[in-house]
């Protein structure tokens, strides 16, 4: 199976890119293909959804807009050879949503005195979008960041200097400013991919806590300001893309975990421990490698984390909800939230009244996932692949919240000690 672990990326399923404005609704559903006539009016992203309208309306993005950045395959060898000196032996454009990303191998035949450390497993090109691509702050964040985990000793992509020795450039391809990086490849498979063990679950949550441990330290000027839809933050922003729900029952549950993260969590946002945090630690951006052949079948350990697009200066908390969504989805149950957390908490120790809000940032994961993924179908209708996760998503949340909501956490806590103290895991 091909591996595109090295993308730092999000999946398909959803978007990083930051989606600052308010949504006409009833307009899109009516004017389906009048989408330049949608109305922005939000520019901040800030919790409670309100905010100026931004002065430079190039920084929204627009419903329907292209912003993919467009060449051909047979471009891409002389960008690398310009940029970073490389003559290529393979070459392959993997799977992404709105950027483009290649898997490269360099011609060891041919020397390159632009690369000094050569990666022995090739190379990812990432061409942003025309809108990420002028958040260059950003950009320069993320590559810090990753420069700084690789000397904390996290196995993550570490980013290559091109001929200016710069880790990005902009550049111009096809009448758009693009910013163009290059990544080493992390070796591996990830964690959708192998045996969702108890074992495995453990192994990752306490990979995040090292990493969140790792990452306590790290500033940048970028993380001040930097916002996104996808932020925990961001919730109430969701109820101007409910229309995209269909079905009343679903939206009004929704609706209701919304107002209720607000309310429980958002209120005390100043009380809660903030830090820089990956904030979409899931099961396409776990790196695991196989320990060796056991009974029963091949036993793996959590190896390297990838794709940083959507760190954020969030609290904690947030950090631990967003991961027990992922791990409970892969799972398919709501009890194994439990093992994820006794592996976090077992490096990494997290307040009681923090922990009460552990389930209602999981919800709002869920509501966050789900109905942006029904928006991201209304611009993609032929794109079922974004509704994958949709059904799992759906009977976890209803799950969650009407069934469990009261007794969630001593559920959690009970599966933690039980796994803790068994003889074996």
């Amino acid at each position: 199976m091909d591996q595109w672990n090295n993308v730092e990326l999000t999946s398909i399923t959803k978007k990083s890119y930051t989606l600052n404005h308010d949504y006409d609704g009833a307009q899109r559903l009516t004017k389906a293909n009048e989408s330049s006539n949608a109305t922005s009016t939000n520019g901040n992203g800030n919790a409670n959804g309100s905010g100026n309208k931004p002065s430079d309306s190039s920084q929204v993005l627009q419903p329907g807009s292209d912003i993919k950045p467009k060449l051909q395959l047979e471009q891409v060898e002389p960008l690398v050879r310009r940029l970073y000196g490389i003559t290529i032996s393979e070459l392959k454009e993997l799977k992404a949503y709105d950027d483009r990303n290649y898997l490269i191998q360099e011609d060891c035949n041919v020397k390159n005195p632009l690369i000094v450390s050569h990666s022995p497993h090739g190379y990812v090109l990432k061409i942003l979008n025309a809108l990420d691509s002028k958040k260059e702050e950003f950009v320069d964040a993320q590559n810090q960041l990753l420069l700084y985990l690789a000397k904390q000793n996290v196995v993550c992509p570490r980013p290559i200097a091109n001929a200016r020795g710069k880790y990005y450039s902009v550049e111009q391809i096809n009448g758009n400013n693009h910013v163009v990086r290059l990544l080493e490849f992390i070796p591996g498979q990830m964690f959708h991919e192998v045996p969702t063990t108890k074992n495995l679950l453990y192994q990752s949550g306490e990979y995040l806590a090292k990493l969140d441990r790792a990452l306590k330290k790290f500033t940048h000027k970028a993380y001040d300001t930097h916002k996104t839809l996808w932020m925990l933050q961001s919730v109430p922003q969701l109820r101007d893309f409910l229309y995209v729900l269909e079905d009343h029952q679903r939206k009004a549950l929704c609706e209701e975990v919304i107002e209720t993260f607000e309310s429980k969590v958002l209120s005390v946002l100043p009380t809660l421990e903030l830090q820089i945090i990956h904030g979409d630690y899931n099961e396409q951006n776990i790196v695991v490698n196989a320990l060796a052949q056991v009974a029963g079948g091949d036993a793996h350990r959590v190896t390297g984390v990838i794709d940083f697009g959507d760190t954020s200066r969030s609290p904690l908390i947030f950090e631990l909800g967003i991961a027990m969504t992922y791990m409970m989805l892969q799972a398919k149950d709501l009890v194994s939230g439990g093992i994820f957390l006794a592996g976090y908490t077992s490096i990494q120790s997290i307040s009681t009244d923090e922990k009460n809000y552990l389930k209602y940032c999981v919800a709002a994961r869920l509501a966050q996932s789900l109905i942006m993924g029904a928006y991201t179908h209304t611009l993609h209708p032929g794109n079922d692949y974004v509704l994958v996760t949709q059904a799992q998503g759906w009977l976890l949340l209803e799950q969650l919240w009407r069934e469990n909501l009261d007794t969630v956490d001593e559920l959690w806590q009970t599966t933690a000690h039980q796994y803790l103290t068994q003889s074996t895991k």
